[in-house]
């Protein structure tokens, strides 16, 4: 009994996971557009849009979507730590593109949190690995 209360007491006692901030929509929605550039999507045709998604948890991740006629084509998720964007939606891929690595670095400056490596970032993502996407392939 007194084993029980005493780690009662200690879990109440350790202060929650201080949640991190949510990145701005505006900042978002603004490396979405330059990775969909850097990858080729058409976001200048009115059938691509830019959304972001809600989950109903918090993975540690905020995610926006391209939408070709209302249908996911591509998910662009910032690790709000690292700022590292994975899509884990299609295809486990990690994008590396020289442009978006100012914005990593302000991200992990602010975040104060050492860089995961790739096989950590594949487990947070619920991916076995990633696959680097740096070229531009979408025609």
């Amino acid at each position: 009994m007194l084993l029980t209360s005493t780690l009662a007491l200690l879990t109440l006692a350790v202060p929650p996971e201080k949640p991190r901030p949510h990145l701005p929509a505006e900042q978002l929605n603004d490396i979405a557009t330059i990775l969909a550039h850097d990858e080729g999507w058409p976001l200048g045709n009115p059938d691509y849009t830019l959304d972001p998604m809600k989950p109903d948890t918090d993975d540690g991740f905020d995610s926006i979507g391209i939408y070709k006629k209302a249908h996911l084509v591509r998910m662009y998720s910032v690790d709000r730590t690292t700022g590292e964007v994975v899509d884990f939606l299609r295809g486990c891929q990690i994008f590396r593109f020289d442009d978006i690595k100012g914005f990593q670095a302000k991200i992990k400056e602010q975040s104060h949190m050492p860089a995961l490596t790739d096989k950590q970032l594949a487990a947070k993502a619920g991916c076995r690995q990633l696959t680097v996407v740096n070229t531009r392939w979408v025609h």
